[in-house]
């Protein structure tokens, strides 16, 4: 996760030290929150849902040291804005959804969030690797494409999918998890119940320039698995420690 401005239109995040606890590193790039065991004396990993999220590391420390018993604390230098946006990179490497069916304009997969209307779909693997559809219209099931192109090379049950969440859409109903690292998004579950909603969603690859996904450009774009595909959003999250009382239950 990488600091990409705030609500405020601020370019420059509020950095300050802060005492962290980790079994090895905590890594520049993680998630943080509170310590379960002390609330509130370190920082530990956030969950992948990102519930109580503080801030995001911004080095790498060896954490492992740190004993609140003699007053040994390992300090890392963390982003503290309750309003910031962080740019996170999906995962391309976990594992990711499996197809169930296809025809050639809409695409069936395992029960997801509902509401995916809006959002991508993304070919990782198998038949129609290297594909991406703009979701026109979504059930729990069935990711129909947009009207205007269907699939080149239609995807069917050995392919394997990225979804990338919708814009804007309320956590309770489509939040974002973050992977199992804290630091990227996670791929490969068919639900997600995050506190991080999407500000904005990004492609780039090495003939495209890293830029926000838009329907009329990037619909239907073919052979991404070839060019290095990147896929990242922009993550707010919702649920901010700094952020209400109610943070803190």
């Amino acid at each position: 996760m990488r600091y990409h401005g705030d609500l405020f239109g601020l370019q420059n995040p509020v950095v300050m030290d802060f005492p962290v606890y980790d079994a090895s590193d905590i890594v520049e790039g993680q998630g943080l929150t509170y310590g379960a065991t002390v609330r509130g004396a370190v920082l530990i990993d956030c969950v992948a849902a990102g519930t109580d999220f503080f801030g995001v590391a911004q080095e790498t420390v060896t954490a492992s040291t740190t004993a609140i018993t003699t007053g040994t604390l390992v300090y890392c230098k963390v982003i503290v804005d309750p309003f910031a946006i962080y740019l996170t990179d999906m995962d391309m490497d976990d594992a990711d959804i499996d197809v169930v069916s296809s025809t050639s304009t809409a695409t069936t997969l395992g029960t997801v969030d509902d509401d995916m209307d809006g959002g991508w779909l993304y070919i990782n693997s198998g038949t129609g690797a290297g594909q991406i559809a703009y979701i026109g219209a979504a059930t729990t099931t069935v990711m129909t494409l947009d009207t205007t192109t269907a699939w080149t090379t239609t995807p069917d049950s050995t392919s394997d999918a990225i979804l990338l969440r919708r814009i804007l859409k309320h956590p309770a109903d489509s939040g974002i998890d973050l992977d199992a690292t804290f630091v990227r998004m996670e791929p490969g579950t068919l639900t997600q119940t995050g506190s991080f909603v999407s500000m904005e969603n990004y492609i780039g690859t090495v003939q495209r320039p890293f830029a926000p996904l838009r329907p009329r450009q990037h619909h239907m774009a073919q052979n991404l698995n070839n060019n290095g595909i990147r896929l990242a959003s922009d993550l707010y999250p919702v649920d901010h420690l700094l952020r209400g009382a109610s943070t803190f239950t």
